[in-house]
């Protein structure tokens, strides 16, 4: 099979998949744009992956997906990986989703709430990843490619993450004791009528 078949499998698969999860469980609930339908747009081969975005009426998600004969993801569902795309670095969210085993996701919008009709979502979805494939947008040269689906490319995990933030957080705020608590301020002049 083709690379471009191989990738219009990918992308008819993906479509498939989202519509079902769509009548299956989104139906009705509330963060569904009732507006919109689920729409596999602009996929297309870039080195050794489909690379497209998936429209559904709770997200529009940028999808790398390894055709055959990549190397196997080697990272954990909810894990973040840096891909240097033409248009410059992007962070994707590792996701495992039934029947394409691990592949690369990276939300647009959620949700979906600012379309007003699908015409409007497809145009988005459209111009995204025209854009998202033109090396032109660089204003200078794009940094070392790191490979998405080598073993050695980790980045921090979401514990690792909420960690690093509760520690910045921590040493942020001001330290006040009782008695600097109720007196803050208490220098200041109050305001004259």
């Amino acid at each position: 099979m083709t690379a471009d078949a191989e990738v219009a499998d990918i992308s008819f698969r993906l479509e498939a998949h989202f519509h079902d999860v769509h009548l299956r469980a989104m139906v009705d609930v509330p963060i569904c744009n009732p507006a919109l339908a689920v729409a596999s747009v602009g996929f297309r081969p870039w080195r050794d992956q489909a690379f497209g975005i998936v429209l559904t009426p709770w997200f529009m998600n940028i999808v790398l997906a390894p055709l055959s004969g990549a190397p196997a993801l080697n990272a954990a569902s909810g894990e973040t990986r840096s891909i240097a795309l033409p248009c410059g670095k992007v962070d994707f969210l590792v996701a495992e989703l039934d029947g394409f085993g691990r592949l690369l996701m990276c939300s647009l919008f959620s949700p979906m709430d600012d379309f007003v009709d699908q015409e409007a979502a497809l145009a988005t979805a459209q111009a995204a990843i025209d854009g998202l494939s033109d090396a032109g947008l660089l204003a200078e040269a794009p940094e070392p490619e790191i490979y998405p689906f080598a073993p050695d490319t980790p980045r921090e995990t979401p514990a690792e993450r909420a960690e690093k933030f509760r520690l910045r957080e921590t040493a942020e705020a001001p330290q006040l004791d009782r008695r600097s608590f109720f007196l803050r301020g208490a220098d200041r002049k109050a305001p004259t009528p």
